[in-house]
């Protein structure tokens, strides 16, 4: 049935049915872990090829669901869902790996696999509307897509099948790296990372935002990382009368005494570069946990200062 072709009328029932039906429907949630999930602080190693076979089948469920028709397409008894493009074509303008589609999954890379990943994120949009086609039970067609919840659905699946294994990489959902895989965070500071980027001013989101991208990259070496710390360093900088305010003395002149003393922001002769580069994961998340702090005592101020100009009832 095509919805052109007059035959409204008779999708009628099976959208009534729909609704009907809708209580039913069972909802997609995180499944509660079992024993050894719950207490072992480690999991057991999984084959390489194993974790691309699972990756490879989750996009293959996705694109059943319809979630990149919108660019790919979908089949048709009757062609109504043609387009000009392919997976393989897809990973072949995108990343130059048109072979990775039908290669064998011991064949892949880290490298491939995050290239693939990255690749369907942004081929990724949920369904909408569409329109059930009864010839040869051929099935639910889409019409309209939304490419925001369907790239942040994928990034949730995806994330969910990444955090059961022990590759210690994430897509990033949220910041200028959205989309993009990233090095997962120590233990209790990834939510330290969302709410630095979700409390930063408007004056200051950028840049928070850039130190948090170059930090977390996947592929991020140490001048990357130094360069992090030098912009959240800057960002402190311009906050550091409200240091001195809140703050002790000795604490104020401390934050910036350990960028200043290491070979961080000005790189000069008496500065110390031999340290190891755990120290610059501490230093990074000192820097953001205060950046984070500042947020909250700007977002204080704000409201006090807007609480004083209100006239008075």
């Amino acid at each position: 049935m095509n919805p052109s072709s007059g035959g409204t009328s008779a999708a009628l029932p099976w959208l009534r049915d729909l609704l009907d039906d809708a209580a039913e429907l069972p909802e997609q949630h995180r499944a509660r872990p079992y024993w050894s999930q719950r207490s072992s602080p480690t999991r057991p190693s999984e084959s390489w090829p194993a974790v691309v076979h699972r990756v490879r089948g989750l996009v293959g469920e996705l694109e059943r669901e319809h979630f990149f028709a919108e660019v790919l397409g979908f089949e048709c008894f009757d062609r109504h869902g043609e387009s000009d493009t392919s997976p393989k074509l897809e990973l072949g303008v995108r990343i130059g790996k048109p072979d990775l589609w039908d290669a064998a999954d011991a064949d892949w890379s880290e490298s491939d696999l995050c290239d693939f990943i990255e690749v369907f994120h942004d081929l990724a949009a949920r369904p909408t509307r569409g329109w059930h086609h009864e010839q040869s039970s051929c099935g639910f067609h889409p019409t309209r897509f939304s490419r925001k919840s369907g790239q942040s659905l994928y990034r949730w699946r995806i994330n969910r099948l990444l955090d059961t294994t022990t590759l210690a990489l994430r897509i990033a959902d949220d910041g200028e790296d959205v989309g993009r895989m990233i090095r997962v965070a120590p233990t209790g500071l990834a939510a330290l990372t969302h709410e630095a980027l979700g409390s930063a001013p408007a004056s200051s989101q950028n840049d928070v935002a850039h130190a948090i991208a170059l930090f977390r990259a996947r592929g991020s070496a140490r001048e990357e990382r130094r360069s992090a710390i030098v912009t959240l360093a800057g960002v402190l900088e311009q906050r550091r009368g409200l240091l001195k305010a809140e703050l002790l003395r000795k604490d104020e002149d401390a934050l910036f005494a350990i960028a200043n003393r290491f070979d961080l922001r000005h790189r000069k002769e008496d500065q110390r570069s031999d340290y190891d580069d755990a120290f610059m994961e501490w230093i990074f998340f000192w820097y953001l946990g205060t950046v984070h702090l500042t947020n909250q005592l700007l977002a204080r101020q704000s409201l006090e200062d807007a609480a004083g100009t209100a006239p008075a009832p």
